[in-house]
């Protein structure tokens, strides 16, 4: 297994020049999909087909960051280290999802899908490190983002779904762990201990609103009418660090 670069963003680009109207959005069906239409040929389903000026504008900025360059680059690193000759390729693009002025997904369950519910890009052969329009990017966080998306699907390839919170979070370690070092704000000796005290009680749940609560926060959770306990933002990713 090998994970082979496609380059996507002056495509992308492209297509988002056409005016907003039913033959763009015919234009993105014949992009996306194979001859058959049947299936996906291009990954650029979390591409909202009607993006406005502010797509426009992230596709540039990465672009400008020669974001598919550095792409390549974790491709190639990746691929010297973990390739397995058994003749299956995974394809990588990069995924932009408006979370500013777009109503095609919901950021949370989109983040959520695209870090630990992704079985049906893998069994296309899909990796699609996820941006946001919302975003300030840098070249750090290009190559950050893209690798840990990589050690995602390699996680995956040997542990597959993970069902449990305790499962969640050794995927998420195994990623952390895989991560250049960057400077860390220092975590509250209160907010440890309420995480750790969490994770012990629910090490082995596997409901769907709270391991959102656990990992995104109660904002996250209000928003999808779940049930809330207590969590701040992104609290589960924060709490990764202090098990490192």
């Amino acid at each position: 297994m090998i994970f082979e670069s496609i380059p996507i963003l002056e495509k992308m680009k492209e297509f988002y020049a056409l005016p907003r109207d039913r033959k763009r959005f015919d234009t993105y069906l014949k992009l996306m999909l194979n001859d058959t239409k049947e299936d996906v040929e291009l990954p650029i389903a979390a591409y909202n087909p009607m993006g406005k000026e502010l797509v426009i504008r992230k596709l540039n900025e990465l672009i400008e960051l020669e974001a598919e360059v550095l792409l390549e680059n974790e491709v190639l690193e990746i691929n010297k280290k973990h390739s397995i000759n058994d003749g299956r390729k995974i394809k990588v693009a990069i995924s932009i999802v408006d979370d500013m002025e777009g109503a095609w997904s919901n950021k949370w369950v989109t983040d959520y899908k695209s870090k630990f519910d992704f079985d049906s890009l893998l069994k296309r052969n899909f990796c699609l490190p996820t941006f946001w329009s919302s975003e300030t990017l840098s070249k750090e966080k290009v190559s950050n983002r893209v690798k840990s998306y990589l050690y995602r699907t390699l996680y995956w390839i040997d542990h597959g779904k993970p069902e449990t919170l305790q499962e969640h979070i050794n995927q998420e370690l195994y990623v952390e762990s895989m991560q250049e070092e960057l400077p860390q704000k220092s975590l509250g000796s209160d907010f440890v201990r309420f995480m750790k005290g969490e994770l012990n009680k629910n090490h082995l749940s596997t409901n769907y609103g709270y391991i959102v609560n656990f990992f995104y926060g109660d904002e996250a959770c209000a928003s999808l009418n779940y049930t809330t306990h207590g969590f701040e933002e992104n609290a589960g990713f924060k709490f990764l660090k202090s098990l490192l």
